[in-house]
């Protein structure tokens, strides 16, 4: 099916898959309170509908890892942002693909047949993975270290091939680690071990960089990224904050604004490794999935994580407002006014 005709003054109809999520529900306001559009909020489940209905979202039902409940989700709509997937670095291999590979097939197959203008595909920097230089562009080679990234760097790789064949124009976005209110998989569980001492003692130097980007810039460069198809359309792009700091240098941010005591000694990695190792073991005991309390991060902060964001700067005039600090600093008030914290 060829794609939608839409005058300038219609509004643009988005579907936008996990709309519930941490990055999703801040792009949802960035949209309805910018542009001219018209929002479709794809949910699993029928009771996430009311919510949305309230705020004047459409919605529709289908499950990622039901594609029959896929077909036609896509009709009627100008542009797709695929955000929903499984992201979890540590889950089973098949869930993940099932979830992030598999269910962006059955995604971007309907979109083709809908003749949906613009599909906007979320992958993630941890596609790349560790860099040699920083920043790294996006001509950076593939070099994922965890799952999550694998299935990412799959679906790039499958998406590279649509768009040679001409079926639907994409374009792929891989921001950084996100964090901000709502994240309770990195943010909130880095900030409380922070805040109760657990990250008093941190292995080797600690001195390998690492980069955060704000979930609200994020969302403004994905809301660039739909009103720029000329310009974005087959292209991948980094979405990355200006600023980049060492893993020390992070906890440091952090315990400075909780008023905690930074960390202040150097253990052996081997000996970070078992004592994250048990507390894997304790939060498995406890179904907590916490990314902060595995034996991997110890090899992760041997190397580095850095990005360059000049071409979003180039093609989509992004503009991170927040710097790390600022951002951590926005994060922790919510937290603690949400008694999380």
């Amino acid at each position: 099916m060829p794609p939608r005709i839409f005058r300038r003054e219609d509004p643009i109809d988005i579907l936008l898959t996990g709309i519930t999520g941490f990055i999703g529900s801040h792009l949802a306001d960035v949209l309805q309170t910018t542009g001219n559009h018209h929002l479709v909020g794809m949910v699993r489940k029928v009771k996430d509908q009311a919510p949305l209905k309230a705020r004047g979202i459409e919605t529709r039902v289908a499950d990622l890892l039901q594609p029959a409940s896929l077909r036609q989700v896509t009709k009627d709509v100008d542009v797709v942002v695929h955000l929903a997937g499984l992201m979890r670095f540590h889950a089973p291999w098949n869930d993940l693909y099932a979830s992030n590979v598999e269910a962006t097939k059955h995604l971007v197959n309907d979109a083709a047949a809908q003749g949906v203008g613009h599909f906007i595909y979320i992958s993630s920097t941890e596609a790349i993975g560790p860099v040699e230089r920083i920043p790294a562009d996006e001509s950076a080679p593939y070099h994922p270290t965890y799952g999550y990234g694998r299935t990412k760097m799959l679906a790039e790789q499958w998406l590279h091939d649509q768009e040679q064949t001409k079926r639907l124009p994409v374009t792929i976005l891989r921001p950084t680690g996100v964090y901000g209110p709502g994240d309770d998989y990195i943010t909130l569980p880095m900030l409380r071990a922070v805040k109760l001492g657990q990250l008093r003692m941190l292995p080797g130097k600690a001195d390998h960089h690492i980069q955060f980007t704000y979930v609200s810039d994020v969302a403004k460069g994905i809301a660039a990224t739909i009103s720029s198809k000329e310009q974005v359309q087959g292209k991948t792009i980094f979405l990355a904050s200006d600023d980049a700091v060492t893993y020390k240098g992070l906890f440091t941010f952090i315990a400075e604004l909780l008023d905690v005591p930074p960390p202040t000694r150097s253990v052996p990695p081997w000996l970070a490794s078992a004592y994250l190792r048990y507390r894997e073991w304790v939060n498995a005991r406890k179904g907590v999935d916490e990314f902060i309390f595995h034996p991997s991060l110890v090899k992760d902060m041997q190397t580095d994580r850095v990005y360059s964001n000049a071409l979003a700067r180039r093609l989509l005039k992004f503009q991170p407002q927040y710097s790390l600090r600022q951002g951590l600093d926005v994060a922790i008030r919510w937290y603690t006014e949400q008694h999380l914290l």
